[in-house]
């Protein structure tokens, strides 16, 4: 017979509805942009990889992080880092009083 027990909120895991694969994969590209601090990444694509495709997963990882980053590729391989905080805005410059 099952027994109940309560407990607080923020005691029990959230609950996922992404399968147990897609977890692991979203820890792994989560970890990446943790571990890299002030540094540069750099991902080499295995056989059937697409270069768009990793620099989705990095970007996805990065909101769910709340980490803005900039990402590039070169020569089948994917570069990211942690963009700094004094990045130029696009558009019109600001007037000045």
């Amino acid at each position: 017979m099952p027994q109940l027990s309560v407990r607080k909120a923020s005691e029990i895991p959230t609950p996922s509805r992404a399968p147990k694969a897609a977890r692991e994969q979203q820890e792994m590209y989560d970890s990446f942009v943790r571990q890299i601090g002030s540094d540069v990444g750099q991902l080499e694509l295995e056989q059937g990889e697409q270069a768009r495709g990793i620099k989705v997963r990095l970007r996805r990882a990065a909101s769910r992080l709340n980490t803005p980053l900039e990402i590039w590729d070169v020569d089948g391989r994917v570069y990211f880092q942690i963009q700094s905080k004094t990045t130029r805005r696009r558009g019109r410059p600001r007037k000045s009083e």
